[in-house]
């Protein structure tokens, strides 16, 4: 058992060392790079201005479980080969600017601004939508992303599922907070 594992920490030093050579000589300062790079920086300068500051540990809060869930779905994704991200900001396996600033950002500004069940599910719907076949085919366009044994098409229900749940959950500790107070 002992050799096997040297042989995955062996293969993983190859990756990685594989990985750091592209990155350096075929992804940074390309047109996907810098897409990447100006999307990222962005969107975080335009939320922090619009960012509801009464609000923030609770949008905030919401944007972690976002993130949280956002980074172990692609994680797992990413080792089962069901994708991979050709173009990344920095030389990781996962595409690090999507799921701990893009996606978080978007998904708190939903929560923000749409503050019903009724105009939170449409938006979260229509977000939904606008992820998993416009952003991501987009995203394939520009070389950033590649599907393996995934459809854009099963990325839907979980868009959504994430901005529902964790909205229930918010609302569950606001609710304890105040039984609390």
């Amino acid at each position: 058992m002992q050799s096997t594992w040297k042989d995955v920490i062996e293969t993983f030093q190859q990756y990685r060392d594989t990985k750091l050579e592209y990155w350096l000589n075929e992804n940074l300062f390309t047109l996907s790079w810098w897409i990447l790079f100006v999307t990222t920086v962005g969107i975080f300068i335009a939320w922090f201005i619009i960012l509801d500051k009464k609000r923030i540990f609770e949008i905030v809060t919401y944007g972690f479980f976002v993130t949280a869930t956002g980074v172990i779905g692609d994680a797992i994704g990413v080792s089962f080969m069901l994708w991979h991200y050709t173009n990344t900001l920095l030389p990781v396996s996962q595409i690090a600017e999507i799921h701990t600033v893009q996606m978080p950002i978007i998904y708190m500004l939903i929560y923000q601004y749409f503050r019903s069940w009724r105009s939170f599910l449409i938006a979260s719907i229509i977000n939904a939508f606008v992820f998993a076949f416009i952003l991501e085919p987009l995203l394939v366009w520009l070389q950033i992303y590649e599907l393996h044994q995934w459809k854009h098409i099963y990325s839907f229900f979980p868009y959504i599922m994430i901005a529902v749940i964790f909205k229930l959950v918010i609302q569950k500790f606001k609710q304890l907070d105040q039984n609390n107070e």
